[in-house]
Order: C-alpha cells, then sequence, then structure tokens
C-alpha cells in the first residue's frame, strides 16, 4: 500500500473538519465561547476568566469544566484572533491526528497496511467522528488521546504512554473513568510490572482527584443517573404498595439503587442499539450532531457487525491467522466499558468507542475483501453511497435540526447590541440568551484584566445558584444582564 494512499485519507480528513469550520455546524454555544476566552485570557494575563492562574480547573458558567481544551486554543487564538474558527481548530486539526494514530495503531495491532488503511479512512468519514470533530467540543479529545496512548504502550514507549493517558484526564470527564481502566488493563493483558510509568499516571491521577476539591465534579453532580432517583423511587414505591403489593417488598425492588441501576442499563443498551448506531442516532444538539441520523455510516455499521464476528466468534481459517485475535481481549474491553461514563451521565461521552469502532469495523471491511474481488468494488460503492447520504444531511438538513442545540442566533444578536449600543452609556441584555455576558466578552474582546476584576461581584454561589446567568442582575462594563419583560 502506497504511501500516497494514506496522504489522500487525511487530506479528505482535513477537508471534512476544517472546510467551513466557522459554518459548520451552525450557531455558536456558550462552552464554545468560553474555552475561546479563557484562552485568551490565559494568552494575556496568564489567568482565566475568572483570575486563576494556569488552573487545572476552568469555573467557566459554575460547571466547572476540564482546562486542556482552552490550553490547546492557545496558539490558534494567537495566530488568527478570538474568532469561531480560532476556537474550533484545535479539536478539527486533533480530529485530523486521530484519523494518522488510528492508522498507525492499527498497524501496530495487525501489520497489515491495507487494513490500517482501511481503518483510517472508516474514521476519516465517520459521521460520528466528523461531527464531534468541527465545534470546540471537549468531549472529542478523547478519540485522539485514547489510541495514542494504547499505541505508545504497544510500542513499549511506556513512559510517554503513561503521559498521555494522564493527559487525557483533563480533556473531558468521561476521561477520568475511561483512561485509568484502559491503562491498567493494559498492564493486566501484557503482563507488564512496571514502576516509572505507574508513578507517572498516579501522579495525573492525584492531580485529577485535586480537581474534585476545586469543584470538577460539580456538573457531574447535576447530570448523573443518581439525581432524583430517590423521589422516583418514592413514587413507584407508593404505586406498588397502592396496586397491593406488600410494603417491604415493594420498597426491596423500587428505591433509588433499582432506579439508578434500571437507568444505567437502559443507557448503556441504548449506545450499543442499531437504532443510536445506524438510524436514530444521540439526542445531542450541543454537540453538533444531527437527530435522524446514526453516528455511523451504513459500511461502518455493516463492517462492525463482521468485524466483531471475524475476530471473536469465527473459527473460519481467515480469522483464526487474523493479526487481531492477540488483541481480541484489549479491543473488547475497550469497545464495552466506552459507553460506561456516558450511561452515568447524560453527556457524549461515548464518543470513546469510536477509534476502536473503526478498528473492528476495518477488520469485518477487510474479511470481506477476501473473497471475491468484485465484492471490493461493491465495498467500495456501498461506501461512497452511505457517506454521501450523510454529507448531504449534514450540508443541508442538520443546521436545520442543531440550530436549537447550538443557539444559533444568539452570537449574531449580541453581535447587533454591540454595534447598535456603540453610542450608549448603558445596554441591557435578556439573561434568556444563555450566558450572554460571554458573547460580549468574546465579541468585544474584552480586556481579560477588567473581566476578571467584574467576575469577582458575580458571587452566584452566594445566591445559592448554579450558573452565573441565574444571577437576578449582573453587570459587565455597560452591559447589564437581566430579565427583560
Amino acid at each position: 500500500m502506497k504511501k500516497w494512499v494514506l496522504l489522500i485519507v487525511l487530506t479528505l480528513a482535513f477537508i471534512l473538519r476544517v472546510v467551513i469550520l466557522d459554518k459548520y455546524p451552525v450557531g455558536f454555544t456558550p462552552d464554545e465561547a468560553s474555552f475561546g476566552y479563557d484562552a485568551y485570557s490565559l494568552l494575556k494575563t496568564g489567568k482565566d476568566q475568572w483570575g486563576n492562574s494556569w488552573p487545572l480547573v476552568l469555573k467557566s458558567f459554575g460547571d466547572y469544566k476540564a482546562p486542556l481544551y482552552a490550553y490547546l486554543s492557545m496558539p490558534s487564538v494567537a495566530a488568527f484572533g478570538l474568532t469561531k474558527f480560532a476556537v474550533r481548530l484545535p479539536n478539527a486539526l486533533l480530529g485530523v491526528g486521530a484519523v494518522y494514530i488510528v492508522y498507525l495503531l492499527s498497524q501496530q495491532l495487525t501489520k497489515n497496511k491495507q487494513l490500517s488503511i482501511i481503518a483510517s479512512l472508516l474514521l476519516a468519514i465517520s459521521p460520528w467522528h466528523i461531527m464531534m470533530s468541527r465545534g470546540a467540543f471537549e468531549a472529542n479529545l478523547i478519540t485522539f488521546f485514547v489510541p495514542f496512548g494504547i499505541y505508545l504502550f504497544l510500542k513499549e514507549k511506556y513512559n510517554w504512554s503513561a503521559v498521555i493517558f494522564g493527559l487525557s484526564m483533563f480533556t473531558y470527564h468521561s476521561a477520568k473513568v475511561i483512561a485509568p481502566l484502559i491503562f491498567v488493563a493494559l498492564f493486566i493483558f501484557y503482563k507488564k510490572k512496571l514502576i516509572k510509568p505507574l508513578i507517572i499516571f498516579v501522579l495525573f491521577l492525584g492531580l485529577t482527584f485535586y480537581t474534585f476539591t476545586l469543584g470538577a465534579g460539580a456538573r457531574v453532580k447535576d447530570v448523573n443517573i443518581f439525581s432524583g432517583s430517590i423521589e422516583a423511587g418514592s413514587e413507584l414505591k407508593t404505586a406498588a404498595t397502592q396496586g397491593g403489593e406488600p410494603y417491604l417488598s415493594a420498597k426491596l425492588f423500587n428505591n433509588k439503587f433499582t432506579v439508578s441501576f434500571d437507568r444505567f442499563i437502559n443507557n448503556y443498551v441504548s449506545y450499543y442499539s442499531p437504532q443510536f448506531l445506524l438510524t436514530k442516532g444521540p439526542a445531542e444538539t450541543t454537540y453538533g450532531m444531527m437527530p435522524g441520523t446514526g453516528v455511523l455510516n451504513a459500511i461502518e455499521f455493516l463492517g462492525l457487525i463482521v468485524g466483531l464476528g471475524y475476530i471473536y466468534f469465527s473459527k473460519s481459517p481467515i480469522a483464526k491467522s487474523n493479526p487481531l485475535l492477540g488483541y481480541k481481549e484489549l479491543l473488547l474491553f475497550w469497545f464495552l466499558i466506552s459507553a460506561v461514563p456516558a450511561s452515568l451521565a447524560t453527556g457524549p461521552g461515548a464518543v470513546a468507542m469510536v477509534p476502536v469502532v473503526q478498528i473492528i469495523s476495518a477488520a469485518g471491511i477487510y474479511y470481506l475483501m477476501q473473497y471475491k474481488k468484485y465484492v471490493s468494488y461493491l465495498l467500495l460503492a456501498f461506501g461512497i453511497l452511505s457517506f454521501g447520504v450523510f454529507l448531504e444531511r449534514y450540508m443541508f438538513l442538520s443546521p436545520q435540526k442543531s440550530a436549537n442545540g447550538m443557539l444559533e442566533g444568539n452570537l449574531a444578536m449580541v453581535e447587533e447590541y454591540i454595534v447598535l449600543s456603540k453610542d450608549s452609556d448603558e445596554v441591557i441584555v435578556p439573561r434568556t440568551l444563555s450566558e450572554p455576558h460571554i458573547y460580549v466578552a468574546f465579541v468585544q474582546k474584552t480586556d481579560p484584566n477588567f473581566y476578571q476584576e467584574q467576575t469577582k461581584l458575580w458571587k452566584f454561589e452566594e445566591l445559592a445558584v448554579e450558573w452565573v446567568d441565574q444571577i437576578p442582575e449582573y453587570k459587565l462594563g455597560k452591559f447589564t444582564f437581566k430579565n427583560v419583560e
């Protein structure tokens, strides 16, 4: 397989992730603006928007984000200014990087260049990965860091693997669960007894636990499956006793634990269902996803089904000679734990399974290609058709379907406020715009030193509210944010 083929795949990945990045996905969420402004503030002052020096946690709106995306955004903000394109660019480039890493990892696993090219091509055209790579969505960083960490480990670069896995825990909440599990699993599966990389990783793990004392777990606490489980269990228990069930058994089978377990199982199974993968997709439009469209192309789904059978169940000679057999425990473990964080709390945490899905799918397609030469042409035509269907939907349907979730119009509205009020001494902005202050700071490129002085007055914790924009009234210079009748 010639090197130019890989270059074509990477070029395709770049085009699909970087071209018209400021237009797709539509809208611009407060989270994206916040990462951009934090990067801008760190560049100018070495502090985040709340005045914290080189923080391990970004206080943001009161949701305490993982900080790595803001740090990764600093070079692009420095190069292109505080713009939508600059803020989204790091994720898009790391999305392209993930395509290359999947090629390297597949090559390490299989020693088969053809299969490795197929895996990288599948990731390059993956709807899930394309959509998640085109916004400032920190959850997608895990699709680069986890396969990179695994690759370095298998290349016996153990210390660097520990560093990459450690850094991944500062990308998004789900990585705090997945990275330790996979890193430890690598030691168990391959019977490694190495002290230095474990020490390096434990240091990162200690820093991760320390961030919880700084508020890093605040957002997870609000959106986890245990929230409201006591009330739900009580309602079920009451309904059961009213239906004639003895009180003790009603209490045993209807409580916060059974409710939480049911929620977890339902969530977990949904991430592996054909409906999620192929037809309906997620409801997470706040991450640029398109409801009503599966996260996998039809060719990926076909490859995944065949690949799972090829690696784990088939007894044919070609399956027995499959180089992936030596790594099937690792791949299956990675595949099955990827949805655990997303099943425990709402959010896009299941995106961690994207790279392993492509590797397994590539194995399935490679298996099918071994039968007859014409099968390869059929698969190519099928792949082009299924990708074309996604691309048409993403270009022409996603702007309507994801507009509300991506808050399309909010940034433009604030830009209009600023233009119309340039000669005004005071401007009132409705809180209904969702964290409107960050849009004002983003558009105006507000001096971070001034912004940090203003945030000292936004004592939302003392008002017993969880978000900045829940403060009844607060100010940023001449802009006042409050309810407008």
